[in-house]
């Protein structure tokens, strides 16, 4: 924001207690302080700019001391928050099942004090909103159902196990009985809402889920200075959790079928998981395919400033997930080449801001990177349109569109002033 730019209207105040169910872990230190993950605290300190009583219902972990990328959580002035532990950060079944009863129990008290119930479908071991649902329902408290992924669904069934059908299966019918009772259902994708609809008392809202701020993203000039800074060969770079269900399997083929043909290309692969080994074989090996790993970088300033050195992002997911990547990279002017599944399609326009390629097809997207790594021009010439995408897909505008679905259905009021409350 510019000094000449008004202060944004504030966003209308939710005044009911709200009750916020999240798989992400808190932290507590012997001296009673709550600690979270730097990414975490950023976003649920935007709840409280319309959330004025907030209860957050999660998982929670004793520490002896708050580690490097640990805050606190600033409570604005006028703003209730507790936090209330719930369900098991590690462990397995067993023990999660152990831990049901007690679970119950919480659940029922929560939901019992609030008046608004914020929750989910999925989670591991036990997702947690297996049993708040049930127990809003029951004690008549309306339900904001978030679906932000669907990653119980299988790409390929018939390849699956016996287990995991039948996990996918109770999974999204669980989701859609879920979904049917809910007040306001908030979808990242509009393929989530027609899969997963409200029922007829419910209200729809798709919102892309996005952590990229005005500050994080490239004016115009900017953007061309970065462009006139890259290199004539395109250099491409994918950036998630090394796991078999964000596509490295079908990169590493597509990589693979490169090799054979001799094609020159660079690549960089950042990110953590148990497919790292599986990267850094292909790396050793190859000999025209050039393909680098990356240590992990702070996201922010540091993850923005990697991404624009590249011409594009490669995203070959494989679920039907909207992955945050693409915000971060067009934020940046950076187009991206992505498998066109639900989730990629709705923000990806073939040829305006990236590449979409086929699904599960490794020789498309072989072929996409084949094209594109001798035409630095046509990446640079999606750039403005990438560029433009990301304006409309600010983790504050989905804030602020959450806010005003929230104001529509429950109204707003005044706010009771109370300092942060410890709940132990």
């Amino acid at each position: 924001m510019t000094e000449d730019s008004p202060d944004p209207a504030p966003l209308p105040l939710i005044s009911q207690r709200y009750l916020l169910s999240v798989l992400i872990p808190f932290y507590r230190d012997p001296q009673g302080e709550v600690w979270l993950g730097r990414l975490w605290a950023h976003d649920l300190r935007a709840h409280l700019d319309y959330i004025a009583d907030l209860t957050v219902l999660a998982p929670e972990m004793r520490i002896e001391a708050p580690g490097p990328d640990m805050v606190r959580v600033v409570v604005p002035p006028g703003r209730r928050l507790r936090f209330r532990p719930f369900g098991r950060a590690e462990g397995g079944m067993l023990r999660a099942a152990f831990a049901l009863p007690g679970m119950a129990l919480t659940a029922w008290r929560a939901v019992g004090a609030a008046e608004i119930v914020h929750s989910g479908v999925a989670g591991w071991p036990v997702p947690p909103g297996l049993v708040i649902n049930p127990v809003a329902v029951l004690r008549r408290r309306p339900l904001v159902m978030v679906i932000e992924s669907a990653f119980w669904r299988l790409p390929d069934p018939a390849r699956a196990g016996r287990k995991a059908r039948l996990r996918a299966r109770l999974t999204e019918s669980f989701a859609r009985w879920s979904m049917r009772r809910a007040r306001l259902g908030v979808y990242t994708s509009e393929a989530y809402r027609e899969t997963l609809p409200v029922g007829p008392q419910g209200r729809a809202l798709v919102l892309p889920a996005s952590w990229i701020s005005e500050e994080m993203m490239l004016s115009e000039a900017q953007m061309q200075a970065a462009w006139r800074a890259k290199s004539d060969v395109p250099r491409f770079l994918m950036a998630s959790r090394l796991v078999a269900e964000k596509g490295i399997g079908l990169l590493l083929v597509a990589l693979e079928q490169l090799e054979m043909r001799g094609v020159t290309l660079a690549v960089d692969v950042i990110g953590e998981g148990p497919m790292h080994t599986d990267l850094a074989g292909f790396a050793a090996q190859a000999r025209h395919v050039r393909l680098g790993l990356l240590e992990p970088v702070e996201y922010g300033a540091p993850f923005m400033a990697l991404l624009r050195g590249y011409h594009a992002v490669v995203v070959p997911t494989t679920g039907d997930e909207q992955p945050r990547i693409l915000f971060d990279a067009f934020s940046q002017g950076v187009p991206v080449v992505a498998t066109a599944t639900t989730g990629n399609r709705e923000v990806v326009r073939d040829g305006v801001n990236g590449r979409l390629v086929a699904p599960g097809a490794p020789e498309a997207l072989a072929a996409a990177l084949a094209d594109l790594v001798g035409d630095a021009a046509a990446l640079a010439a999606m750039a403005p349109a990438a560029l433009e995408t990301a304006r409309a897909y600010t983790h504050a505008t989905m804030h602020m569109r959450r806010a005003g679905a929230l104001a529509d259905l429950f109204g707003t009021g005044p706010a009771e002033t109370a300092d942060h409350e410890r709940l132990s």
